[in-house]
């Protein structure tokens, strides 16, 4: 047995790295211990390693995705004061500048339908739904945070599969408006 410093301390982030990247591009469907370990350039014995279970491997890509979501949202909802401020945060998560991009879109959705199957993966969605719940409380009622945020996750499914008809801002800052009017 090896002692000391393993050869590459940041190999199993990089193989977690891969793996979200065969999930974006390909799907989880392509999610392959051997593909995954070819993306991340390391040998496939090293994926198996850190992963005893290709559902582990999958689950443990999902949950390092759990910062970047809070991040995306969080620190312009809970600076606003107004509602008109809140709407403007929540337009911008949905459809503007903090809002997921493609590639993002893609894997929340594999997320979603891979949790379908994996309870794993459901219980990682579910502290994802949770997370954004903890964030929308702190402006809005818990049923209104509960509607906003099945609206966005929504919307964003909406997104992934309508580039021809983009969902409208004023359309979507009136739904907003209408839902935060009984917070």
């Amino acid at each position: 047995m090896r002692k000391g410093k393993p050869n590459d301390p940041e190999r199993r982030a990089r193989i977690l790295s891969a793996a979200l990247q065969v999930i974006r591009t390909e799907g989880v469907h392509a999610a392959s211990y051997r593909r995954i370990a070819s993306t991340a350039g390391v040998p496939l014995g090293s994926a198996t390693y850190y992963f005893s279970d290709l559902d582990g491997l999958i689950v443990a890509a999902f949950e390092s995705l759990e910062s970047e979501l809070e991040s995306r949202f969080a620190a312009p909802l809970r600076a606003a004061s107004t509602t008109d401020a809140v709407v403007a945060a929540l337009v911008s998560a949905t459809i503007g500048a903090t809002s997921p991009g493609r590639q993002d879109l893609r894997l929340y959705n594999e997320l979603s339908h891979y949790a379908a199957r994996s309870t794993r993966a459901a219980n990682v969605l579910r502290r994802f739904q949770e997370e954004s719940l903890v964030i929308l409380r702190s402006r809005l009622s818990d049923s209104t945070s509960r509607a906003v945020d099945a609206l966005m996750w929504g919307w964003w499914s909406y997104r992934l599969f309508h580039d021809d008809a983009p969902l409208d801002e004023a359309m979507v800052r009136r739904a907003f408006h209408a839902l935060l009017e009984d917070r």
